[in-house]
Parts: C-alpha cells; sequence; structure tokens
C-alpha cells in the first residue's frame, strides 16, 4: 500500500519496525518508500469492520479478542525507544503531553481489519504519538463497546461489554479511569471538528460527528458512575 508521507512517517516507520521485531503481528509491516516518495507499507486484505461489518464484534470472545490485541500492543509499544529526531503528527494526540508509551490514538472498527485467516490487523498507523494508555483505552471504549449516541445499546448490553472489555484487557479495576478519559476523547474530538478547516474535516462536521462525539462524552458523563457500579456486582 501506498501512501503520501508527512514529517511523521520516519517516526511511525520506526515504530511499526519495532512490533515486527517484538513480533506483533497485528499491524502493517513498513517497506519503506518508492520512487515517487510514497511511504509503502504492506496491504491487510480482508473486511473492514466499520461501518459494514460490525456484526464481526458482537460477540464477548470477540470483543474480548480485541481488547487482548489492545493489552498486547501497549505492553510492546511501551518498550519502544522513539529515534532522537522523531516527530509525530499532534492531530488525535493526547493533549496532556504524557509519554507513557506511543499512543496508536485511532483504535477503532475503522481501523480494525479481519483477515480471511481470522486475525486481527489494526491498520493507519499515522496518527500515532505518545499518551497515555488511556487515551487509547477511553477511544477504544467509545468506538467498540460503543458508546456513541448514534448506536444505543441498553444498559445491561454497555455494562456487559464494558466489563468483558476491560477484564481482557487486564485493567478491570481501571473502568472509571478509562470510561473519565472517553469523555475526554469525545470531548476532544468534537472540538477538533468544529475548529479545523481541511476538506475532509468540514465534510466530518457537514455530517454531524461533531455531536455524535460530543454526545458520547455526555452519555458517558450521565452514566459512568452506574455503569462503574453495576460492572462490579
Amino acid at each position: 500500500m501506498r501512501r503520501p508521507v508527512g514529517p511523521w512517517t520516519p517516526a511511525v516507520h520506526a515504530l511499526l519496525d519495532h512490533l515486527e521485531a517484538a513480533g506483533f503481528d497485528a499491524a502493517p509491516r513498513a517497506v519503506g518508500t518508492d520512487d515517487d516518495g510514497r511511504e509503502v507499507v504492506t496491504y491487510e486484505a480482508g473486511d473492514v469492520v466499520w461501518p459494514d461489518h460490525f456484526h464481526l464484534l458482537e460477540s464477548d470472545e470477540a470483543l474480548a479478542e480485541i481488547a487482548q490485541l489492545i493489552r498486547r500492543y501497549h505492553d510492546v509499544a511501551a518498550a519502544f525507544v522513539p529515534p532522537a529526531e522523531a516527530q509525530w503528527w499532534d492531530l488525535a494526540a493526547d493533549p496532556t503531553g504524557a509519554k507513557e508509551l506511543v499512543c496508536h490514538n485511532d483504535l477503532a472498527p475503522w481501523n480494525l481489519v479481519r483477515g480471511s485467516d481470522g486475525n486481527w490487523t489494526f491498520i493507519d498507523w499515522d496518527l500515532a504519538a505518545p499518551g497515555r494508555r488511556s487515551w487509547d483505552l477511553g477511544w477504544a471504549l467509545l468506538s467498540f463497546i460503543p458508546l456513541t449516541p448514534d448506536r444505543p445499546l441498553c444498559d445491561d448490553a454497555i455494562v456487559r461489554r464494558l466489563r468483558v472489555f476491560m477484564t481482557a484487557y487486564g485493567a478491570a479495576e481501571a473502568l472509571e479511569a478509562a470510561l473519565a478519559c472517553a469523555v475526554e476523547r469525545g470531548a476532544h474530538e468534537a472540538a477538533r471538528i468544529r475548529a479545523q478547516a481541511e476538506e475532509s474535516i468540514v465534510k466530518l462536521r457537514e455530517e454531524g460527528h461533531a455531536e455524535i462525539w460530543a454526545g458520547a462524552a455526555e452519555r458517558v458523563v450521565a452514566n459512568a458512575n452506574r455503569w462503574v457500579a453495576l460492572s462490579r456486582r
């Protein structure tokens, strides 16, 4: 697969090289650049989960697999030492400046491929940048449970899926903190869509995505305490 490069491309490729060396097989491989200066990464064939294949994540087993995969990524990424000259795209980066690890920053169904062999692959790593684990987790909860108002689930289903996800990730006790970061992520994304003028962002704004993410943040604020209490029963 060939794509335009950015100032962040060398750092992202260094991250992908680290993942490959560590045996993490759920990410594309960085190949380099072609004669036209475009980045080259391996193409991951299969079904992108969103928007047409979200049913692939409806079972608790599939959701647990994704949570375990994210935990594997975080553990491998925690050992990554970025190049001294690394530059990162700050479009979705954790605004706190934390550097626990290099987050993917868009762990969501639209960046998840289910291969014909049944394996999962996360794609589109351009937004990777240092941040908190919870910054990635909050976004994953919003999109994989999901917690957005355009895809409402009943409380029982939400609590069950939150419990499955956080238990499989290995941090059931951190649900409250992850939901707090989900609020941050939703509000941050809504503000970003409302403020930026790029053509692709304008399209998201016109399609109502700012309201979706703001609504997700409001929904979590209104319900988080109850969800956490129910998850502990």
